[in-house]
């Protein structure tokens, strides 16, 4: 199958409007040779998505497997979310000032999270990690932050090192300020002695992503997050959790809920807004002393705008009305998951998936992953893959990350199947 112009699938690709908006992009924009290599062999340029598809300038069709880099919940356009926007549009885009949708989604999040009494409202994850390592640090007057090697907790000097894709726990980019992240230890995940090893009474903070999504889609091993939280708790450390992909993704109440292991902070984002920009750091109300008394300032001209707020509130009031939302999401990720293998395979290409509700991570070969070293090792050759797939119609990121919403309806399903199959019929070719 190759991509088609509308709903309609058409021989091969027509790609030059694509390519030439690259080419202006590149002109003006410093980053577009970054932006061009997220999605290979060539950059889409999209202009229209509904559900689980979206269009490219050329009239391509995709089944989209990105979702925006996680955030989009119920798919591409979902007219509820919209339709709380609009309302609020009508009312203003900001105030500048105090106003109830900043109350109504901080009494949602403190509903719906189990560890949450108290929140902060902020726009990105990176700043909302900021914000949860600097209360951290200033309840328990200590410095030393304790992350995992290949999790992602954004893209700040003061945490941007061991990202997704090192092994090594070195600076993710040119320009880091060699000093910002002194008092942050890298260590591996899943492995309790190592983390035993390097606790002690200097450390503020261990935070992590409950599930290594950015890594593998891996999951804690059993009795690993229970044995993080005493292990924090007998020195005195907080235990933050970086929920930013599984919040309102694994469960209504994100990974806390669904390991049943409560963190003293939790950041979450994505989701959360269903495609618009907020996040939030929540959890007791006694780990958010200091930024009740001023002495911790959270500071934002767009922190908990009226916009995102009023998507966030209707994110939220969904899921409350729909009880039966995650574990419908979980069986429409696990079939995903088993016909993009059974299409492979029929093409005599094995493929290994690892998910969690809503959120997947292909690998080439029949192996299960379960370390984050592993998955780094067998990278490169899904990256080819991906390449016959964007090509065959299915939109994906390279790294192998995918997520799931349930716009993915029956008719998307079997474009997937039929692109994965013609994909991996080019990848043997190509071996």
């Amino acid at each position: 199958m190759q991509a088609g112009r509308g709903s309609d699938m058409t021989d091969r690709f027509e790609l030059q409007g694509s390519w030439d908006e690259y080419e202006r992009c590149r002109k003006t924009l410093a980053n577009a040779p970054a932006i061009f290599t997220m999605v290979e062999p060539f950059p889409p340029c999209i202009v229209r998505a509904e559900g689980a598809r979206v269009w490219d300038v050329d009239g391509n069709c995709y089944v989209d497997y990105s979702m925006a880099y996680g955030p989009l919940l119920f798919g591409h356009s979902p007219g509820e979310i919209l339709d709380a926007v609009h309302r609020q549009l009508d009312s203003g885009i900001g105030y500048g000032r105090s106003h109830r949708l900043q109350t109504e989604l901080a009494e949602a999040i403190c509903r719906t999270v189990p560890s949450a009494e108290q929140c902060i409202l902020s726009n990105t994850g990176s700043e909302a990690v900021h914000a949860a390592i600097r209360i951290a640090r200033a309840t328990t007057r200590r410095k030393r932050i304790v992350k995992f090697i290949g999790h992602y907790h954004g893209w700040l000097d003061s945490i941007f090192v061991g990202a997704p894709g090192q092994i090594t726990p070195g600076p993710g980019t040119g320009g880091q300020d060699p000093g910002a992240a002194d008092t942050v230890t890298v260590c591996r995940w899943n492995d309790l002695p190592a983390l035993e090893a390097v606790m002690a009474d200097d450390v503020a903070a261990v935070i992590m992503e409950p599930v290594h999504a950015n890594g593998g889609c891996l999951l804690p091993s059993p009795g690993y997050l229970e044995g993080v939280r005493e292990l924090t708790s007998k020195h005195g450390a907080m235990l933050i959790f970086d929920e930013v992909v599984t919040g309102y993704r694994l469960a209504l109440g994100g990974a806390q809920q669904y390991f049943g292991v409560h963190p003293d902070l939790t950041v979450i984002g994505k989701a959360l807004g269903a495609g618009f920009p907020v996040s939030a750091v929540c959890g007791p109300a006694d780990r958010f002393a200091e930024v009740s008394s001023s002495n911790v300032v959270h500071l934002g001209t767009y922190n908990a705008n009226v916009v995102s707020a009023a998507a966030a509130i209707a994110v939220i009031d969904i899921l409350e009305r729909d009880p039966e939302f995650h574990s419908r999401l979980a069986d429409k990720t696990t079939r995903v998951a088993s016909i993009i293998k059974d299409a492979a395979a029929s093409e005599g290409l094995a493929l290994h998936i690892n998910h969690a509700p809503g959120v997947m991570h292909a690998f080439i070969g029949d192996q299960q992953i379960t370390r984050y070293e592993e998955a780094c090792t067998v990278q490169e050759g899904y990256r080819n893959f991906s390449s016959q797939l964007v090509t065959n119609g299915v939109h994906v990121l390279p790294l192998g990350l995918m997520y799931v919403t349930p716009e993915h309806g029956e008719a998307e399903l079997a474009m997937t199947a039929e692109g994965v199959r013609a994909a991996a019929a080019s990848y043997r070719e190509m071996q």
